[in-house]
């Protein structure tokens, strides 16, 4: 497993590097390898028989590498970023079922008696939407509103593991959720306000990017192991 964790990470400073260089011939072949080699490292570090939330997870990886794959292509071609649009979208559907497969189903979700745990993150989509919806295109609205409410979506249902399974597992799937988010809320700022030209914003992206998939990935493997005190 931690060979397929160095691969991983291989790949990601190749993209990197590619991003910070602009190398745009080596970032075609460095980010569509991203989920191939994620999906290795999960599966290496599955336990067997494999069960519906590997299928699950896998299939949202898959997802991801359109989004990736489409994004590429997305410069001045709204085609091609609807479809990496619709590509996440399917990875963040994929996961809000995934994480509803917690070890202690007897366990009551946390935001069934902390609702106002949800607060920051509604005021936070809040503030983005407000500041960057009026930028938006027309055609673009309601998919970038769709998109916002199922992110939120996600990052809540990975607070609502709390509990329900150990604590690593709990701390690296919902960081992961949050560092997801902050990358798309980067790609959404730098595409509608800036245009494409926020500082460093390819790299900030990315990086959070992956780091999130990561932490998402190795905090499923730990999804069923015993709960910590």
């Amino acid at each position: 497993m931690k060979l397929t964790a160095y691969l991983y990470f291989l790949v990601a400073a190749i993209e990197l590097y590619a991003v910070y260089f602009g190398q745009e011939s080596l970032q075609y072949i460095a980010k569509p390898l991203l989920m191939p080699s994620l999906i290795i490292f999960y599966l290496s570090g599955a336990a067997r028989p494999l069960v519906r939330r590997d299928a699950l997870m896998v299939a949202a990886f898959v997802f991801s590498c359109v989004g990736d794959v489409a994004l590429m292509f997305a410069h001045g071609d709204e085609k091609f970023f609807l479809i990496g649009l619709i590509g996440f979208l399917v990875t963040h559907l994929l996961y809000i079922v995934a994480f509803m497969m917690v070890a202690d189903r007897s366990a009551d979700p946390v935001l069934r008696h902390k609702v106002w745990l949800v607060v920051p993150l509604a005021t936070y989509l809040g503030a983005l939407l407000a500041v960057v919806f009026p930028a938006v295109d027309m055609p673009m609205k309601v998919p970038v509103a769709i998109y916002s409410a199922v992110i939120g979506t996600m990052v809540i249902f990975a607070l609502n593991r709390y509990k329900r399974v150990n604590d690593n597992s709990f701390a690296l799937v919902f960081g992961g959720a949050l560092l997801f988010m902050l990358s798309d809320s980067l790609i959404a700022i730098n595409k509608f306000l800036c245009h494409g030209t926020l500082f460093m914003g390819g790299m900030a992206i990315m990086t959070l990017y992956i780091l999130g998939q990561y932490c998402i990935a190795k905090g499923m493997l730990w999804n069923d192991k015993v709960k910590l005190t």
